[in-house]
């Protein structure tokens, strides 16, 4: 690593200082043999510091007639080793600079006197001549001009002490002795000795400006002692900054644990609000049931008032029948069948009514059940979507509702047997439900009905409850096949009519309240299952 421009910024007598500061004499001595610019050796330990660093100095600014003439590598050559030799024992301080920003070199690097102190004043210039970056590289020539022009600078307990003029009229004479010495140790050219000469005629006037320097470095000690002062009061406001920073760290920390007092708070209200959310949802569920056993009542009243129609109606056509049999013999069959249909209705209408007198004889305190029938009429009323999931996600089997419809009816009078269907587009049903059909079944079904959210609704709760209350004037004994929870407040309605309600399901699926209001609980087992 290098700098081209190196010859263009810096002088001849500065290279030479920096060199003499840079280097030591085993350094000096080891850069002056390894680049060849003396091939004799008896030369080489005859020649002083100051003559191997000025040798170093022209070879490497290509002054001419300064080098030996012996030389064997070339003055651009001789100019990269040096630059890598300085480069290798500045290594630190290049990584060092390397990492920094020029911000940051500017702060730490804007005098000299600290690194002077340190002893590696040489390897940090190197280092900021050598970047890459040219705001570095000049802030390297700055500062190396200006430790130049204030040689000799070292500060000791945060005060300079500046080189005695004593001192610098000791440079000029070792100067000269080294001049004479050099003229009476070797036979040196007429050249070569003008030019020892010339660098004399240079040091004394490099004195008398050194005379001027030192008065301009008293003004520097004065503005430096005033700029400490500056930095005292900063460190007193750093101290203060401290103290307030501890202050303000109990402060966040007092406020830290109100936050965290204040979250536990949110948390707690957030429980309320979700229990208070479910109490709502829970009182419209109750509500809507309300509403809905209310609209069954007033369906009831309705029914019976259109009971009256259709029985005088029923009657009508009966006496149109008797009287037009005779002339439309033909038209039998139709009529047979319409009378049929006819009938059923009206043992329906009858049923009901037959349900309104036992109310009215259970309320004078007469028994209600049939004098006519034996055994109890029972009606069954299966729930197929609860029966079937339960039966699959425990069991991974199907219900027989044959041998179910046996079982629970017995020797009683089936009054019918109701199974509530829901229909899936997706799934084919027509041979389970004719099945059913076949077997003493009335099969309800309504289609499964999707949400404007995605989701579906498919049950029978409400129709069930509907068509148990419809019938339950000409039942006595009711059975329910489903464990549904919901079916609770109906069975309660059933028992408060002095009729027996009975639940068939599977024992894991069925609500343990509906159990406790039933009268018998019928638990399915394998026996059941197919």
């Amino acid at each position: 690593m290098s700098n081209p421009n190196l010859k263009l910024h810096i002088q001849r007598d500065q290279l030479t200082w920096f060199l003499d500061l840079l280097l030591d004499e085993k350094e000096i001595f080891q850069l002056s043999a390894s680049t060849g610019i003396v091939l004799d050796v008896d030369r080489l330990y005859a020649l002083s510091r100051r003559e191997l660093l000025v040798n170093l100095t022209d070879v490497f600014l290509g002054v001419v007639g300064t080098a030996e003439p012996e030389i064997k590598n070339s003055e651009a050559s001789i100019e990269v080793q040096v630059s890598q030799f300085l480069t290798e024992k500045a290594q630190d301080a290049i990584s060092r600079v390397g990492y920094m920003e020029i911000s940051e070199i500017e702060t730490f690097f804007r005098t000299s006197e600290v690194l002077i102190e340190g002893g590696d004043f040489g390897e940090v210039v190197w280092a900021l001549l050598s970047d890459e970056r040219s705001a570095v590289v000049e802030h390297g020539y700055k500062l190396l001009n200006t430790t130049y022009e204030s040689i000799e600078v070292v500060h000791t307990n945060g005060r300079a002490d500046l080189a005695s003029i004593e001192q610098l009229e000791e440079i000029g004479s070792r100067y000269a002795d080294d001049l004479e010495g050099e003229q009476q140790q070797s036979e040196v050219p007429d050249p070569k000795i003008g030019h020892l000469e010339q660098q004399l005629a240079d040091s004394k006037a490099d004195y008398t400006s050194l005379e001027q320097k030192h008065n301009r470095l008293n003004q520097q000690r004065a503005f430096l002692l005033e700029e400490n002062k500056g930095l005292k009061t900063r460190a007193e406001a750093h101290d203060g900054n401290e103290k307030r920073l501890k202050t303000l760290e109990q402060e966040n920390q007092i406020l830290r644990e109100k936050v965290a007092q204040y979250i536990e708070d949110t948390t707690e209200l957030q429980q309320l609000a979700n229990e208070r959310d479910r109490l709502l949802a829970e009182k419209e569920r109750m509500a809507e049931q309300l509403k809905e056993y209310e609209q069954i009542k007033s369906a009831k009243e309705a029914f019976s008032t259109d009971l009256k129609l259709v029985e005088e109606a029923i009657y009508k056509g009966h006496q149109g029948l008797e009287d037009f049999q005779t002339t439309l013999d033909s038209h039998f069959d139709i009529l047979e069948n319409c009378h049929q249909t006819a009938r059923g209705a009206l043992n329906q209408i009858r049923q009901t009514l037959t349900y309104l007198d036992d109310t009215q004889l259970l309320s004078e305190g007469e028994s209600p059940y049939n004098l006519t029938t034996e055994q109890p009429r029972v009606g069954v009323f299966v729930d197929v979507q609860n029966m079937f999931y339960a039966a699959k996600d425990r069991y991974g089997r199907r219900v027989d509702y044959i041998k179910l419809l046996d079982l629970i009816v017995g020797p009683r009078y089936l009054m019918g047997a109701y199974a509530y269907v829901v229909q899936i587009p997706e799934i084919d049903q027509a041979p389970f439900l004719s099945l059913l059909e076949h077997n003493g079944y009335t099969i309800k079904s309504k289609d499964l009905r999707l949400r404007g959210d995605g989701s579906a609704k498919g049950d029978w709760d409400v129709g069930i409850a509907v068509d148990v209350v419809s019938m339950l004037g000409s039942l006595d004994v009711v059975i329910l096949a489903s464990g549904d929870g919901d079916f609770c407040p109906l069975a309660e309605l059933i028992k408060q009519q002095s009729k027996r309600v009975e639940v068939v399901a599977f024992e894991h699926n069925t609500s343990m309240d509906l159990q406790q209001i039933a009268d018998q609980f019928y638990p399915i087992g394998d026996e059941l299952l197919i």
